[in-house]
């Protein structure tokens, strides 16, 4: 799963409520995660997002359900973050394609 970087398509509802910075950001937490040895990733990987305003920073969960993990990442809110409304977002991969959506999008 995730063994490639094309065929990445992301969903009308990410494209319109989630800016571009954590759409990158969440493609490159999955790249990284492959290129780790050891580790397989599920079809489904689940991101979710906290933002933290005291100290300006969104805290992004990458975990999966089987086999579980669960890593913690910390990025600086830019002005194209302040405006972050989702707190979940899934990327699936069905072997041909790779699909960012919302979980209502399902």
């Amino acid at each position: 799963m995730f063994d490639t970087q094309e065929n990445r398509y992301i969903t009308r509802g990410v494209n319109e409520r989630v800016p571009k910075e954590i759409q990158q950001r969440c493609f490159q937490l999955i790249d990284e995660k492959v290129k780790q040895t050891g580790v397989k990733l599920d079809y489904l990987q689940i991101f979710e997002f906290n933002g933290d305003d005291q100290r300006g920073t969104i805290t992004i969960i990458h975990r999966q359900e089987e086999p579980f993990f669960i890593n913690y990442h910390e990025c600086r809110i830019t002005n194209d973050l302040t405006s972050l409304q989702v707190k979940k977002l899934w990327v699936i991969d069905d072997h041909t394609h790779q699909t960012m959506l919302l979980p209502e999008e399902y």
